[in-house]
């Protein structure tokens, strides 16, 4: 089973859901973090090696691209356990998608995935 950090912006009950799945989740309001940027929504799943999950596409291309350019130009090995976006919907389609991604076999360590309606998972490289 797999550990996961909801930012802000994911519903609630989509950690609940997750949790009834087996897996470990937490939500920003769960560690008091409910009013945080999204930098250090990153920073948060990264130290704890939690797997971010966001509905915040922009900034969290800015910052996953950020990551992996610094942390390799100053010669620093720094691992988050990767980022997944999702679009706003049901929760309960929200499970199932994080689940079928874990099945994929996708590296997901330092790594950023979109899921969108008409192709699936893409990855941002």
């Amino acid at each position: 089973m797999a550990s996961f950090y909801t930012d802000h912006d994911v519903a609630l009950q989509l950690a609940m859901l997750l949790r009834q799945h087996g897996h470990m989740a937490l939500t920003a309001r769960d560690i008091g973090l409910e009013r945080a940027g999204d930098h250090e929504h990153l920073l948060t799943a990264a130290q704890h090696r939690w797997i971010l999950v966001t509905h915040n596409r922009q900034d969290f291309f800015l910052l996953h691209d950020a990551w992996r350019r610094w942390f390799q130009v100053f010669n620093v090995s720094a691992v988050h356990a990767g980022i997944l976006i999702l679009p706003h919907g049901l929760p309960s389609q929200t499970v199932q998608l994080l689940e079928d991604f874990l099945l994929s076999g996708l590296p997901l360590a330092n790594e950023l995935y979109v899921w969108r309606p008409m192709s699936g998972w893409t990855h941002r490289l």
